[in-house]
């Protein structure tokens, strides 16, 4: 059985089955019963069924024709939203503080936050200048495969880096390449000098990227935030002159979550 199809049998089965199709479904969006079957390595009889239900609660949404191809609707955007601001209100915290970013910018905002070992993108403001990839909200990553990513982990504590680097990470650029841990670890003790990290030229994106940090009362890097705008335009030095502002607005929105309790 294929990894997004839970193996585990009992009770609980058809509640993992219901959440791997959601999962697939938000992945490969819009897609056919008969490909999500193939995906999730489940008869297509099981997949209709489960399909039918979760159309039934409002989570996905079908499409004309007789052989509809299926999304997600918009519920889970509301439930996920509502999940976030009771953990950290983070988003409260931070949205006008992006939209001075990107006003004093014109450059594309991203606000991720750290979910397990990876990037979780829970906010994005988009600039008037060219961006060179599009992120849709809930776009998940391995934290080294960005700019905001690298910028958390360089901030955690030695035990958190080792445990994060237990496993092999890959390259934006070359998702096969291996970083290796020493240029990877020397690469962070410089993010975590600067108080900020880039990316120039993400392959397949034509983008680059600089972030920052964000901190919780406890001084924990929890979020990153970040700009992203199109290489042809954002190089090195072009990155560096925006580090300032970024760096400002991501030590403001540490400060309104210093508030919360």
């Amino acid at each position: 059985m294929a990894d997004n199809a839970p193996a585990s049998r009992g009770p609980m089965r058809p509640v993992g089955l219901a959440l791997a199709v959601v999962d697939r479904v938000a992945e490969l969006q819009p897609i056919g019963a008969s490909d999500l079957a193939r995906h999730i390595a489940l008869p297509k009889a099981t997949v209709h069924r489960l399909l039918l239900a979760l159309e039934s609660y409002g989570w996905l949404e079908r499409g004309a024709g007789p052989r509809p191809r299926w999304s997600l609707t918009v519920k889970p955007i509301g439930i996920g939203g509502r999940a976030i601001e009771r953990k950290s209100g983070l988003r409260m915290a931070a949205l006008s503080v992006m939209d001075s970013l990107r006003h004093e910018t014109g450059e594309t905002v991203h606000l991720g936050l750290l979910h397990g070992d990876k990037m979780l993108l829970i906010e994005r403001i988009d600039g008037i200048k060219s961006v060179g990839i599009f992120l849709p909200v809930g776009t998940s990553w391995d934290l080294t495969w960005s700019s905001s990513g690298r910028a958390i982990l360089a901030n955690l504590s030695a035990d958190e880096q080792r445990e994060f680097l237990r496993t092999p990470r890959y390259r934006r650029r070359s998702e096969t390449d291996v970083i290796p841990v020493g240029e990877l670890m020397a690469e962070l003790a410089l993010v975590r000098e600067r108080g900020f990290a880039i990316s120039v030229g993400i392959a397949g994106a034509n983008s680059s990227s600089i972030g920052a940090a964000i901190f919780d009362r406890h001084g924990a890097p929890f979020a990153g935030l970040s700009l992203s705008g199109a290489v042809d335009r954002l190089r090195e030095p072009e990155l560096m002159a925006l580090a300032p502002l970024l760096v400002e607005a991501a030590r403001r929105i540490s400060m309104g979550m210093a508030l919360q309790v």
